[in-house]
């Protein structure tokens, strides 16, 4: 098996407010997205926004950045940033 897991598909559930992602080993997995927000630090609680957003407009770059160390605090710094 490999370590290299290619993500082919995802998509933000709001019934489970989760991301559900397919990859290339045909398994799937979960995201909480509930579970990962709740570690981000916000400046105004309105940007909680942002993370909602992403997740249901890009669901694998949530992923992406949910299993990256700061990856979700970096995404709502930038957006704080550009706005």
């Amino acid at each position: 098996m490999s370590n290299n897991l290619i993500y082919l598909f995802g998509m933000y559930e709001p019934d489970t407010d989760s991301i559900v992602v397919y990859a290339n080993d045909s398994k799937t997995f979960i995201i909480n997205c509930q579970k990962y927000n709740s570690s981000v630090m916000l400046d105004n609680p309105d940007d909680i926004v942002y993370l909602y957003r992403l997740a249901q407009d890009t669901p694998l770059l949530y992923a992406e950045l949910a299993l990256k160390a700061d990856g979700l605090q970096g995404y709502v710094d930038a957006m704080n940033e550009f706005n």
